[in-house]
């Protein structure tokens, strides 16, 4: 309450911008109300945030430290609604209320030596009822744009086929322990470039294996770097250059969290990989804050 009653006082009118205001009691969760003197109006520190249909705050800010304390496991949607004694779907959206909350945070410039390579995640439509509804009204609905998995021979695809729905993520991590884990749509050099290049120091060495898109990058952007073919150090490479760092950072995603999840939904997967991030070292009071800002 206190985080929501600072930033009602930190706010202006939100109907007409006035710096003028009263208190005004209180809401029915406790939060202090404030009135303009020149509209008339009323508000709080909740209104105009995400948060503003949020009827149990304190309980909202529990999820978000269940899911950003690092000293804590995060619970499922319906194990969690068991402990705070409310709904799974509510649950689930204030989770998505907070995934949105990290992806737009700004990602860290990281400096020293900075190791970088991406994983791939299956495509998941979990959720999506394409097959349903295609099923259920072919004429309006068109058949959903690859097959199952089971119906491929040997119940399983290609392997050509099988990279073509694969979801890269890319994962890039100094010495100090600072790490980002974002999805993006393909592993083109602008879409690499665009992600990579604004977390990358002046002064930082850059490790990455042999893709030649990152060679393209550091040259054009003048940033130093080494290349280690699959990860291997040769006779001449310092010690000090590996990849171990963020290959344990993709062994962390595919041995724990996407288990966790069961491997989640490709749209919500960007919102999944950034929340892996933000566990290693963010405050959940400091991304209340934020939503409430």
């Amino acid at each position: 309450m206190v985080e929501i009653d600072a930033a009602g006082e930190e706010r202006a009118c939100p109907s007409c911008g006035s710096a003028h205001r009263s208190r005004w009691g209180t809401t029915r969760t406790g939060a202090q109300r404030w009135r303009c003197r020149g509209c008339d109006s009323t508000w709080s520190g909740r209104t105009g945030s995400p948060v503003a249909r949020v009827h149990r705050p304190g309980l909202f800010i529990e999820v978000a430290r269940n899911m950003l304390d690092p000293n804590d496991t995060p619970l499922s949607c319906r194990k969690l609604a068991h402990r705070l004694g409310v709904s799974r779907d509510t649950i689930w959206r204030w989770r998505m209320i907070i995934l949105e909350q990290i992806k737009a945070i700004t990602p860290a410039v990281l400096s020293g030596i900075i190791e970088t390579d991406e994983t791939l995640q299956r495509e998941s439509r979990k959720g999506s009822r394409e097959w349903v509804r295609h099923l259920r009204d072919p004429l309006h609905h068109p058949k959903p744009p690859r097959r199952r998995w089971y119906e491929y021979p040997k119940r399983r695809p290609p392997q050509v086929i099988a990279r073509a729905w694969s979801c890269p993520i890319l994962g890039v991590v100094d010495r100090s322990g600072k790490a980002t884990f974002q999805y993006f749509k393909d592993t083109k050099q602008p879409t690499i470039e665009a992600v990579l290049v604004p977390q990358v120091a002046s002064d930082a060495m850059v490790l990455f294996d042999g893709a030649p898109q990152y060679d393209a990058i550091a040259v054009k952007h003048g940033i130093t770097y080494e290349v280690l073919i699959k990860g291997r150090r040769g006779r001449r490479t310092p010690k000090a250059h590996h990849l171990n760092s963020v290959n344990n950072l993709h062994f962390q995603w595919k041995d724990w969290f996407r288990k966790i999840w069961r491997g989640p939904a490709t749209k919500n997967l960007d919102g999944y990989t950034r929340w892996m991030a933000a566990r290693r070292g963010t405050d959940p009071v400091e991304i209340f804050r934020l939503i409430i800002a």
